[in-house]
């Protein structure tokens, strides 16, 4: 895999945890952004790291 591909479905892991979190949290949490934006970045950075692994593999 290209790194350039890696991002991509890194971003796409990224927004799409996002939405889900914040779209759970919406009913509990005013600024349920605020703990949508970090959980994505967390799965972004998770995401990223193994696929990079896998691909020096």
């Amino acid at each position: 895999m290209q790194i350039v591909k890696i991002v991509i479905i890194s971003l796409v892991v990224f927004i799409m945890v996002t939405v889900l979190v914040t779209q759970a949290l919406q009913d509990k949490i005013f600024f349920s952004l605020f703990i949508g934006i970090p959980s994505g970045i967390v799965a972004f950075a998770i995401s990223f790291v193994y696929l990079y692994m896998q691909k020096s593999e």
